[in-house]
């Protein structure tokens, strides 16, 4: 019962506390306008209507509470529905443009426009006022407004409750038969009367509706006070009779009702209690204040809905007149629960409703104190019976305790207390123990070291100022028997004694286990210093098995491309003679070919090798991606063409200019497009690129796939196919050296990416890699390739250069090149005669090889830049090796440039020029489709018909196959006989015009058919 009494006075708190709290937010004050702001409000009609007097006053009082003078809000009275004459009405609109214009100093902040015929006279004539000002139009009809109106105007409609009202006054007197309309003849009333035949739709066939909006007013008030017992009157506005009798509303609604001898039903609340009954009433006031909130949001700048729109209008409320209620004998119980009354007899509580509270609040208050004290009671036997109970499973804990516990007792300097656990442990009754003390129990030697009596003081001392302690003890037992044991102490708080418990837990086993537990440490930390030794030796020997991996691959590119560079130097240079029969000179095109494949493959391991080194870096640049895929897919697409697969390319949200290395995404590409093409013999090749931005930091998605319907690849070569010199189990897939896609997928990790193969056995395979680039704004000039070199000017020959080379091929072969454009020479086979040479001449380049047996090239160019006496020419070290730190080495050690063996011609040119600052002269190639058309003299078909069937067919084969370095070996050949024509070969190439240099270069009966897409392609 105390619990239920409480739970009752929490909730009487709780209702009185929500019920103060929804006061306080029905009272939160309205948003402050700025100071200084003004209102116009626009009144349709003339002073001394009930219903407007109210609205307006309403809204004033409610927007000078929230903060706006009173002088700042302007009411004007237009009397529009007796201002019928146009000059009175043109000199109201001049006069009230004067007043309120901005040229006055009266230009207001907000326009309110009430009833229709204000809105209109606002749109029409006073539109200047409107101009850049909000405006609130309320009691409205909610019609469009027209052409040419201000923008900013909301509107909001006059709602008059007319179903509302019509069904509770036929829930009120279910008996009628007739509802009689009161209702003006004016523009404005023709609405209302269009309202209410709208809502007498609903009682069609039930009652019968009568109109008294051809009356008038005399004839109004002789029909109404005529009417029959079974009818019921509703009135409505009545501002002008059918004569043009003008009416103020609320006094006549007044007067009919009192006429009537039915019950009278009305539309505002001004009229309920002066002799209308009710009905579904719009309240004047309520009204007013939400306009006035809506004004005040308008003033803030806070719009209530887009310009333009129709505002919620005000919500009727069912309000009625309790001595008309009780005249015609009105069961209230049929009207809406939330319905109001007026001229209602005060109630008990209504009168007194201060006392009543009062009263109600001692009742609780006493209920509450007596429900307390019964709680109280009940509360002190209940804490009786747990205080015993709380004494008994104490006392049951302590002695059921693992631990044994024992009190000592400062003053009396023994123990109190024991539980049976002490007992047993210390092997003493509980007698014996209680004429003990601490001393009695603690053995002479201790853990800390420390004499006994300063101990037990020291730790009895801090106990007693509140600090736990934990220390670890020698306890002995009756028999004498010493063993280890964790005690703890603690504070006893009870009033006037000085009490200590101690906790004494016996730790024998633990300290067993903690000493097998030390063995095994020890015993692991010797395992792991021996497994750490041999981890150590395994890592030294990886390195040093690394280090000779690197100096191996060193030494095998130094000696691997030494002797290619004999080869591939001299049976270029060889190709040039004139005196060479044909024969010979397409067995030289051989070795030539040869070679260059050669360091094809030693390049491709030299790649891998550098990429599991770590030593392969990017070199970003702008990168076309549209002339990249475009570049790619011409340099596949005669292969494809030959094979008869078709060969397409995707694209979508491509930009202009990216930054990434794009020689090694053509190189991905190329690959992937290439094994695409190998492993497939109908069907398609697709390579796409859908391209999306990445984030506000200027970075583009790029997701590139080539997809293929070929063959397929078995889920178990998956993961193989990417491993270095392994290839799918194909017939096709044993050309080559196996390293394509595995340096594809590096170079795709390199950039960011990482490349993925999807495929299924017989319906083909998707390879396909992301990265992210950052946008290139403005595109990079492309530089010009530069023409054959021909001569060296007589002004810029006779430079001396020393050659430095324990290779006497390498040495002949740059002699060969050098000295007949003018060059004066001089050979050294190691460094140590170089060393002689230069203290005894002056040259302007030396030319020396990085490894020689005796003194290499970066020793040799140590010596000669610390000799301060000896004059200093430019020194460029060759190597065979490709590591790219080399030549960071060698630029350290002193040299002034780097060349990589084997050389090609044009870069030996490319250095002489760079390094002596001469400037050869070049043989201009003319390039097909650029400015500056060829020689007339020169027929490119007439020309290709000199080729041999043998040089034709093999530089097709080239072209066709995209072997670029087999085609240089091949113009090679052909430029020895017809500079001219290889020239106009190789800048074809170089534009990569490829299907055009296959059209000219095979007969038409042999070339193969081409697609419609490869047709349009080519002749673009």
């Amino acid at each position: 019962m105390g619990r239920a009494a409480a739970r009752r006075c929490c909730r009487a708190l709780l209702l009185a506390l929500c019920l103060a709290t929804g006061v306080a937010a029905a009272a939160a004050p309205l948003p402050a306008p700025a100071h200084g702001q003004r209102i116009l409000f626009l009144n349709a009609y003339d002073y001394g209507r009930a219903g407007v007097e109210s609205y307006t006053r309403t809204y004033v009082a409610a927007m000078t509470a929230a903060g706006l003078a009173s002088e700042d809000i302007m009411v004007e009275h237009l009397n529009l529905n007796t201002q019928g004459d146009p000059a009175l009405r043109n000199e109201m609109r001049d006069l009230l443009l004067l007043r309120y214009t901005q040229m006055m100093g009266r230009k207001v902040d907000l326009i309110v426009a009430m009833q229709q015929p204000a809105l209109d006279y606002l749109v029409s004539d006073l539109a200047p006022l409107a101009r850049g000002v909000p405006v609130l139009a309320i009691n409205t009809s909610g019609k469009a407004l027209p052409a040419g109106s201000p923008a900013v105007i909301w509107q909001q409609k006059a709602n008059v409750d007319f179903p509302g009202t019509l069904a509770q006054a036929m829930a009120l007197f279910p008996d009628t038969r007739t509802i009689v309309m009161a209702v003006g003849a004016s523009e404005a009333d023709q609405v209302l009367k269009r309202s209410m035949q709208q809502a007498a739709q609903a009682w069609r066939g039930k009652v019968a509706m009568q109109y008294l909006d051809g009356l008038t007013l005399a004839q109004m008030r002789a029909a109404v006070a005529q009417l029959p017992a079974d009818t019921v009157l509703v009135v409505s506005n009545v501002n002008r009779d059918a004569a043009g009798a003008i009416a103020t509303p609320v006094q006549f609604a007044g007067e009919l009702a009192r006429l009537a001898n039915v019950p009278a039903f009305g539309m505002y609340n001004a009229n309920v209690g002066k002799g209308i009954l009710g009905g579904s009433i719009l309240h004047i006031e309520r009204a007013a204040q939400q306009v006035a909130q809506m004004s005040l949001a308008l003033l803030a700048g806070k719009a209530p809905a887009a310009p333009g729109a129709l505002l919620p209008p005000a919500h009727p409320v069912p309000m009625y007149d309790w001595e008309q209620l009780q005249r015609w004998d009105a069961d209230i119980s049929r009207l809406p629960p939330h319905a109001l009354f007026v001229n209602r007899p005060p109630e008990l509580w209504h009168e007194h409703r201060a006392a009543v509270l009062a009263v109600g609040a001692v009742f609780i208050v006493m209920a509450g104190l007596l429900s307390a004290l019964l709680l109280q009671r009940r509360r002190l036997r209940r804490a009786e019976s747990e205080a015993r109970e709380s004494e008994q499973r104490f006392r049951i804990l302590v002695e059921h305790a693992p631990e044994a516990i024992v009190v000592y007792d400062l003053d009396l300097d023994r123990f109190i207390d024991a539980n049976s656990s002490a007992q047993r442990m210390l092997g003493m009754s509980r007698a014996e123990l209680l004429a003990k003390g601490p001393f009695d129990l603690y053995s002479a030697e201790q853990p800390d070291g420390l004499p006994l009596g300063l101990m037990v003081e020291e730790h009895l001392r801090r106990a007693m100022l509140g600090e736990p302690i934990h220390v670890e003890r020698h306890v002995r037992r009756a028999d004498g028997s010493v063993f280890p044991c964790e005690v703890r102490l603690v504070k006893l708080p009870m009033e006037g004694r000085r009490l200590v418990r101690s906790g004494i837990v016996d730790i024998s086993e633990r300290k067993h286990s903690e000493q097998e537990l030390l063995g095994y440490r020890d015993h692991l930390e010797e395992l792991v210093q021996q497994r750490t030794a041999a981890l150590s030796v395994a890592v030294t020997e990886a390195e040093s098995a690394n280090r000779a991996k690197s100096v191996f691959l060193a030494n095998m590119s130094h000696e691997l491309r030494t002797p290619l560079n004999s080869v591939i130097g001299f049976s270029q240079m060889m190709a040039d003679s004139s005196s060479m029969f044909e024969e010979e000179k397409h067995n030289l095109a051989i070795i030539n070919r040869a070679g260059h494949h050669l360091l094809t493959l030693i390049n491709d391991i030299l790649e891998l090798s550098k990429i599991e080194a770590g030593r392969m870096q990017l070199q970003a640049g702008p990168v076309d991606l549209n002339g990249l895929l475009d570049e790619v897919l011409e340099m596949v697409r005669m292969r494809s063409g030959s094979q008869g697969i078709a060969l397409r390319l995707e694209r979508s949200n491509v930009p202009p200019l990216v930054r990434l290395d794009g020689a090694k995404l053509r190189q991905v590409l190329l690959n992937l497009l290439s094994n695409a093409l190998k492993f497939i013999e109908q069907g398609s090749v697709t390579l796409s690129l859908a391209c999306q931005p990445a984030g506000d930091d200027g970075q583009v998605a790029l997701a590139f796939a080539v997809r293929d319907t070929g063959s397929g690849i078995a889920e178990q070569d998956l993961e193989r196919i990417f491993e270095p010199f392994v290839q799918a189990d194909s017939a096709v897939a044993q050309a080559g050296t196996g390293l394509g896609l595995t340096i594809s997928r590096e170079f795709a990790r390199l950039m960011g990416g990482d490349l993925r193969v999807e495929s299924t056995l017989g319906e083909g395979s998707i390879f396909h890699f992301d990265l992210r680039a950052p946008l290139v704004l403005r595109p990079a000039a492309a530089p010009l390739a530069p023409g054959r070199v021909a001569r060296l000017p007589p002004a810029q020959r006779g430079r001396t250069v020393l050659l430095v080379d324990d290779d006497e091929n390498c040495r002949k072969l740059l002699a060969g090149l050098m000295a007949p454009l003018g060059f004066l020479l001089q050979e050294a086979a190691g460094g140590t005669q170089a060393q002689a040479l230069l203290a005894m001449q002056r040259y302007d380049l030396v030319l020396s090889d990085w490894r020689m047996p005796d003194m290499d090239g970066l020793a040799l160019t140590r010596w000669l830049r610390r000799q301060a006496g000896l004059a200093q020419p430019r020194l460029v070290i060759m190597t065979a090796s490709a590591f790219e730190e080399e030549k960071q080495e060698a630029l350290a050690a002193g040299a002034d440039g780097f060349l990589r063996k084997p050389i090609e011609q044009e870069h030996l040119f490319a250095m002489l020029e760079q390094q002596l600052g001469l400037r050869f002269q070049r043989a201009a190639a003319q390039v097909p489709g650029m400015q500056g058309a060829p020689a007339a003299a020169f027929d490119f078909q007439q020309a290709l018909d000199q080729l041999g069937a043998a040089e034709r067919q093999a530089l097709l084969e080239s072209v066709q196959a995209l072997d670029l370095r087999r085609s240089a070996i091949v113009l090679a050949g052909v430029a020895t006989r017809w500079p001219q024509l290889a020239a106009h070969v190789a800048a074809m190439l170089e534009q990569h015009e490829y299907q055009q240099l296959c059209a000219a270069l095979a007969p038409c009966a042999d070339l193969p058919a081409m697609d419609a897409t490869l047709r349009q392609r080519a002749d673009a």
